[in-house]
């Protein structure tokens, strides 16, 4: 996942510790805490927190903001960061890992995962809804780990029966259905997959059924299916994963589920 990065000259490294100190020390922290929180001596956090150095108002405001953030959590690290390039890089960026990148399959993924929110978007799907988080997950077209797979960052929000929102998606995210989807591909030419309810009735959908071991294994017979069943064990739900050539077209199918099991 991306991560928030702040990125200053070297030079004004020990200004912005220094100025940092001052602010911690104004919020009621320890020196010691300090001295930790920024990776430094704790007599060097005294000689910082009694300076009158007049530190720049750039480096000022810098230093409020990340005090803020410090207050939440009491964490900041400081490293060094080596850039082979001519240009200069002052202020905040976000780090990611490369598969996150967004590039034009990847952009296309989460384009597709936001069009499938759109579609079930305020649609009434009580009696889909599984105990668990409900999420849809869509790999790349040559996925090798669950990096190379985008889903929606904890789940799909419900309320009153429907899907009203997400809080952002992220390759990587979803664990579970990124381990099933690329379990399936070993088998079936699926591209996404949605958690739903266990489908008491899915011959009404008019949909292929197939079936997943206690294990998560597909039953060898099934080499086309739409909606998979899984039994559940002690202590798992009993679950449905509508599965499909994209977000979009698992989206699709979950409706009509819904349409007909009503």
């Amino acid at each position: 996942m991306s991560e928030e990065t702040v990125i200053i000259r070297g030079e004004n490294t020990i200004l912005l510790k220094k100025s940092l100190a001052q602010n911690l020390y104004k919020n009621k922290f320890e020196q010691l805490t300090i001295s930790k929180i920024l990776g430094i001596t704790q007599p060097m956090v005294s000689n910082y927190c009694s300076s009158t150095e007049k530190i720049p108002k750039n480096i000022q405001i810098l230093a409020e903001n990340i005090t803020k953030k410090i207050i939440v959590d009491n964490s900041i690290k400081f490293q060094t960061c080596i850039t082979f390039s001519n240009n200069e890089y002052e202020g905040t960026y976000y780090i990611a890992d490369k598969n996150e990148i967004i590039n034009k399959e990847n952009s296309k993924i989460v384009d597709n995962l936001t069009r499938a929110f759109y579609i079930l978007k305020n649609k009434n799907i009580s009696g889909l809804i599984p105990e668990i988080k409900i999420n849809i997950a869509m790999s790349k077209e040559k996925p090798t780990c669950n990096e190379d797979i985008a889903s929606f960052s904890n789940g799909l929000i419900i309320a009153d029966n429907s899907i009203v929102g997400y809080n952002g998606i992220r390759f990587g995210s979803s664990k579970h259905l990124s381990k099933l989807l690329l379990k399936l591909r070993e088998n079936l030419k699926v591209y996404a997959i949605m958690n739903i309810a266990y489908v008491n009735n899915p011959s009404l959908t008019d949909l292929s059924i197939g079936y997943l071991t206690k294990e998560y294994e597909l039953e060898k017979k099934y080499t086309s299916s739409d909606i998979l069943l899984h039994d559940g064990d002690f202590g798992i739900e009993p679950c449905s994963y509508v599965i499909g050539e994209d977000a979009a077209d698992v989206a699709k199918k979950v409706l009509k589920i819904g349409e007909k099991i009503k």
